[in-house]
């Protein structure tokens, strides 16, 4: 009899030490759950053939900003309006301590005659401009998001000002947008050609006709 009940003894232990291992178990199960899509597992980098930096804030008149620090922001053009533009021949900059206001004139650009108001994405005083891309505007289509920066502002208001944005998804769709809308714009034999390895070609007033251009640029630039 003494022998059963050790028998006995040791099956409830075993029972209850299973029951307690499966509990352990369910929580590691929860944890391989595939993660809810956030807007941070949500990179965006390349859009209809334009390179588009998820981390950036962008105006709908193409410019984007990026905060570096308190009350200081980082602007520039976006890849879409610099290989729209194309073979620009100059860049007006602001002076240092002039103020922009956010969706109003920011700078020029120039091409063969023609001037283009860029509208500025944040409001501020001018605190530094890149001298480098007013010598060598070429470097504007080249790295837009990099050493073709055209300004540093001191934005008082800058989480307000940034707030008035495009961030993620919905940067995402406007780009889309602005690209069907490009292609719209652009007749058939010509539009075959925007795409060149999977990136939109460098410069897309080339395939227009110049009498085009400003229409064209004021309309998809908001200028």
């Amino acid at each position: 009899m003494f022998a059963i009940l050790v028998l006995m003894t040791f099956a409830v232990f075993i029972l209850v030490d299973y029951y307690f291992q499966r509990r352990k178990e369910k929580p590691a199960q929860v944890m391989q759950a595939e993660p809810e899509l956030t807007e941070a597992a949500f990179p965006v980098d390349m859009v209809g053939g334009f390179n588009m930096p998820a981390l950036l804030a962008y105006h709908a008149g193409h410019g984007w900003a990026m905060k570096e620090a308190r009350q200081h922001v980082r602007v520039g053009i976006d890849d879409f309006a610099a290989r729209l533009l194309g073979e620009i021949d100059g860049i007006e900059l602001p002076a240092r301590g002039r103020w922009l206001r956010q969706g109003e004139k920011g700078w020029v650009v120039t091409r063969g005659g023609h001037r283009y108001e860029i509208l500025s994405p944040i409001e501020g005083e001018v605190v530094d401009v890149n001298d480098a891309i007013v010598k060598d505007p070429g470097q504007l289509r080249a790295d837009p998001y990099g050493v073709g920066w055209l300004l540093e502002v001191h934005a008082p208001a800058d989480e307000a000002n940034l707030k008035n944005l495009l961030h993620g998804r919905l940067a995402q769709r406007w780009m889309e947008e602005s690209v069907m809308t490009l292609y719209s714009k652009i007749n058939g034999s010509a539009g075959v050609h925007l795409q060149d390895g999977g990136h939109a070609v460098p410069d897309v007033l080339a395939q227009v006709p110049e009498e085009r251009w400003d229409k064209l640029v004021r309309e998809l630039l908001l200028s």
